[in-house]
């Protein structure tokens, strides 16, 4: 069997591989992940490796026959979105949990129900009733532990979803599951230990036990509660898009293999449908709007861009497909929110995450560059660049290589800009609203969180008018589980708005798609 050989950054591993098995499916064997956003399909190109001796490769491509030996790119260390605790809205604590004596011990009960029981260790001063709130983005993860006698969060840890080897996007890993018997099986697995991983890193660092973990509360959207669950999502990839399930689900920690105690409950927030989740009704319900008279606008910027309209009386939702470019996907020198990653740009200067040399564009950086060149017309009104745009030479960056803005980037953000304000305006158009009778914009999740609101503006992704009505409200959908898992009545207040809340499927209707055509134009209204 070859033998190979893999540096990244100062690891070095050595493993064995079959004669003519796919790199990509050896390293990943390894332990080695690139970033693969098209699933390993060999569209993106983003999966290069040098091979000593052969030069770069696509790893998704190259075969291996014989023994030998690469390099990968370094991995970034990113950038993730947590919430904390002053963000987090007044609310009525009471998580259901409690703990009471019981002979030489203590039961810990759930709403009046035994879940287990604790031996009499005496008082460590460590928290004997912990939770966790777990944000599941198609991209990113963020799990926040708890004590929930205290009501108080311990620490929070982040990471990269480990779903994306299998693509960036919800469709991607749907075909997963439709293409490959044990792909559902696969993508659980991956979740659960991705999780799982950050429970045991969370409690080991604050030297806590897992099994005093007795509740969580989980958001995300559709697709991702789906894979969580262990439940075919393949019937949200066709028309007319009708998930398994939307409503609430109470589970056990045993139940979907979570690393707590084996009773702990296990919240799954309801959705609305098949690309409006849990992670938007709970981050709607964390905002004033539901206490509103007057109207909103929520706006969650991903691979899809998930927004809503409304105030105390109703909600509308919709989702449209904006793609991953504003996470770095199908952009040449696209990354995400990594360190080195280009973040603002203005007049030729630029700063990156971490402030070090640059290694690629990520989203909020990407939208400055569009908007920079369109102000200075470099890219017309119609989108066309005639030629790569230089933002760093080569000999400034990272990678040692030119990051550019290619003529094909800027058609990308033309496409995604197009679906989110699309969306908007339909939204605005079924609500009989005018941009001066909106109050606020909150823009929800890291990229909405980083994006400069002015350049969004000018490149027509957010109406000029709603500018000024900004509110950049972080990583709602995380303060949502939080408060989920520390008040029931905030639990109640999400399925209310589900209630009360409307979806709007724009696939089929003629004015979004003569919205989208019209909002293909770049530049401010």
């Amino acid at each position: 069997m070859p033998q190979l050989t893999a540096r990244q950054g100062e690891k070095k591993l050595s493993f064995e591989a079959s004669a003519g098995e796919r790199l990509l499916d050896a390293l990943r064997r390894a332990g080695l992940e690139l970033d693969t956003p098209c699933g390993g399909k060999g569209t993106c190109h983003k999966c290069g490796v040098e091979i000593e001796g052969q030069g770069m490769v696509l790893a998704c491509r190259y075969h291996v026959e014989h023994d030998i030996e690469l390099r990968l790119p370094a991995a970034g260390k990113h950038l993730i979105l947590e919430s904390r605790e002053a963000e987090l809205k007044p609310v009525k604590l009471q998580s259901g949990l409690s703990i009471a004596r019981a002979g030489a011990g203590r039961v810990v009960s759930y709403e009046g129900k035994k879940l287990a029981s604790q031996p009499d260790g005496g008082d460590t001063g460590k928290p004997s009733l912990l939770g966790i709130a777990v944000d599941i983005g198609t991209t990113t993860v963020v799990v926040y532990l708890e004590d929930l006698a205290a009501y108080a969060l311990v620490d929070a840890a982040s990471f990269l979803n480990p779903q994306s080897q299998h693509g960036s996007d919800v469709i991607s890993r749907i075909h997963h599951v439709i293409e490959d018997p044990s792909g559902l099986d696969r993508l659980k697995s991956l979740i659960i230990g991705g999780i799982n991983s950050a429970i045991e890193e969370l409690c080991s660092r604050n030297t806590l036990e897992p099994g005093n973990l007795y509740k969580a509360t989980v958001v995300g959207n559709t697709t991702m509660l789906h894979l969580l669950c262990g439940v075919n999502p393949s019937s949200i990839a066709f028309a007319p898009f009708m998930p398994a399930f939307v409503e609430a689900k109470t589970l056990t920690s045993k139940e979907i293999g979570l690393s707590a105690n084996r009773a702990a409950v296990v919240k799954i927030l309801p959705s609305i449908s098949g690309y409006v989740g849990a992670d938007v009704m709970a981050g709607i319900a964390a905002t004033p709007i539901p206490q509103s008279d007057s109207l909103s606008l929520y706006i969650d910027i991903g691979t899809n861009g998930e927004m809503a309209i409304g105030n105390r009386e109703r909600i509308l939702c919709c989702s449209t497909a904006a793609g991953p470019a504003f996470e770095g996907a199908r952009i040449r020198c696209g990354t995400g929110g990594i360190e080195g990653a280009i973040n603002h740009y203005s007049a030729g200067t630029y700063s990156t995450i971490g402030g070090g040399a640059p290694v690629g564009i990520c989203g909020s950086g990407l939208v400055d560059i569009v908007a920079t060149l369109v102000r200075d017309s470099v890219i017309d009104m119609s989108g066309y660049m005639e030629k790569d745009f230089v933002v760093e030479r080569k000999d400034r960056t990272a990678s040692g290589r030119d990051i550019v803005l290619a003529p094909s980037d800027v058609r990308e953000v033309q496409l995604a800009k197009a679906a989110i304000r699309a969306g908007i305006e339909i939204l605005m158009k079924e609500a009989a609203a005018s941009y001066s009778s909106v109050e606020r914009v909150y823009l929800a999740g890291a990229f909405g969180n980083y994006m400069n609101v002015d350049s969004a503006a000018a490149i027509g992704l957010l109406p000029a008018a709603l500018a000024g009505k900004v509110v950049q409200a972080g990583n709602s959908a995380g303060k949502g589980a939080r408060l989920a898992l520390r008040s029931l009545e905030f639990e109640e207040e999400v399925r209310r708005l589900v209630e009360c809340s409307s979806y709007i499927e724009l696939s089929m209707r003629g004015d979004f798609n003569d919205a989208y055509v019209n909002a293909m134009m770049f530049g401010g209204d």
